[in-house]
């Protein structure tokens, strides 16, 4: 009993500490979540208000909307010349359902008008992706650590930032595939099977996640998917005609060796490699890449290896259900095996990163040392957390200038393959920790 007092006191001591320091460790969560907020508000929407979208204009006027806009002239007078309409020599871009989906701009009358809904729309998209992963890989129980740590990942991403400010494709694609992958959670099939089918018939990479349905024998997700890519593929034919699409036609080009350029952004596998053997010039957006001959064959070896070796992998794993951490992986390997991957195509990440965040929180005994490093490279190189204005306030050189150095040298490209090691890495180690063989 005399001793009481003193281990009490020395409990009460020691909760004081844990105490404080939780609380250091939720103010140090709350300022970088407070920052985090701030940037993206910036940077995502303020800066994003201000930047003609890239994909936007890549869509725009397709051919749909000159048609519609030929019957009906009073709509979107001020951004579409119709006197430029030659039906037989229109072209267009991506798949077919960017343009089913932007058909109803041409009730908007100015170009402006268009890209702040376009982004509207795009913000709302990312936040019910991110709300979706965080639920998927958090669990029934969210930690507060755990939310912070994926909202702040989310609101720093550089490639999500320039994709909101592009209105590039790939926000909805990660949305389409965001859903899916819940529906599958929850046994709804036929919705899971349309967000593939629907992601791939909206820029085509996406069709990678069909195969991998059939693998993990969700068959009716799988003919869903199936039978909704034929359907919007057949749709497209009819109405705005395959052999109009410039996206299918640079395939064929690159494919068969008639296209022997390659630009810094583009952090696919193959352009890498390209990379490597390329003499670049600041004036020169897309330079020729030396050596063609050997290298493109080489690349796309490459890029059929690591198909192979996912596929072989996925295969190996079928009976597993780590549904989350093989989406994530397969989303990196998609953009990795690509003909040519810009960086705002790493939006593809971050599920990736989600699952990295849920799982340091969660578990942290399956990340090992190696992964630890891994992850922390992952998401600086592929994220590059750093806005581009302070990078060139500390370099001296303009934030154009450093992104354009850092996309040359294929640091993101870098983060993409360390978060792939990742996922791999923390299969084996949930499989392990969980005691599951298959």
């Amino acid at each position: 009993m005399a001793g009481r007092p003193d281990i009490l006191c020395v409990s009460e001591g020691a909760m004081g500490a844990e105490t404080w320091r939780r609380w250091a460790w939720g103010l140090l969560l709350a300022a970088i979540l407070l920052y985090s907020l701030v940037h993206f508000a910036y940077s995502g929407i303020y800066a994003a208000l201000r930047v003609e979208g890239a994909d936007f204009r890549s869509i725009f006027p397709g051919k749909l909307m000159f048609g519609a806009v030929e019957r009906w002239p009073r709509l979107a007078k001020e951004w579409i010349i119709i006197t430029s309409y030659i039906p037989s020599t229109v072209i267009w871009n991506y798949g077919p359902v960017p343009h089913f989906l932007t058909l109803p701009f041409v009730f908007v009358s100015t170009k402006a008008q268009a890209l702040t809904i376009i982004l509207g729309i795009n913000l709302v998209f990312t936040f019910i992706s991110a709300c979706l992963w965080t639920r998927m890989v958090g669990g029934d129980r969210l930690r507060p650590l755990l939310i912070g740590g994926i909202a702040c990942v989310w609101l720093n991403y550089f490639p999500l930032l320039e994709a909101l400010a592009g209105r590039e494709i790939e926000v909805l694609e990660l949305f389409l595939i965001t859903v899916a992958m819940w529906a599958l959670r929850r046994q709804r099939q036929t919705l899971a099977g349309v967000g593939i089918g629907v992601a791939a018939m909206t820029k085509f990479l996406p069709a990678i996640f069909i195969p991998y349905l059939l693998i993990k024998r969700f068959h009716r997700a799988f003919w869903v998917a199936v039978i909704t890519t034929l359907l919007l593929g057949g749709l497209g034919q009819w109405l705005l005609g395959f052999e109009h699409s410039v996206t299918l036609s640079l395939l064929r080009e690159e494919t068969g060796g008639q296209i022997h350029q390659v630009s810094a952004p583009h952090q696919a596998l193959a352009s890498v490699l390209y990379k490597m053997f390329t003499h670049f010039d600041p004036q020169q957006r897309h330079p020729v890449i030396l050596y063609h001959e050997i290298l493109r064959p080489l690349g796309m070896i490459l890029q059929a290896a690591l198909l192979l070796v996912c596929g072989g992998f996925l295969w190996r794993w079928r009976q597993s259900r780590l549904l989350e951490l093989e989406t994530a992986l397969l989303a990196i390997v998609m953009v990795l095996a690509a003909p040519h991957a810009n960086t705002y195509y790493l939006v593809f990440v971050l599920p990736a990163l989600s699952v990295g965040v849920a799982s340091w929180v969660q578990q942290p005994q399956a990340f090992t040392p190696v992964l630890k490093a891994a992850f922390i490279g992952a998401i600086v190189l592929s994220g590059l957390l750093v806005p581009m204005q302070v990078l060139g306030w500390m370099t001296g050189l303009s934030g154009d200038t450093v992104a354009q150095v850092i996309q040359l040298y294929s640091l993101p490209a870098v983060g993409m393959m360390l978060a792939a090691i990742t996922m791999v890495g923390l299969h084996q180690s949930v499989r392990q920790v969980h005691g599951c063989a298959s």
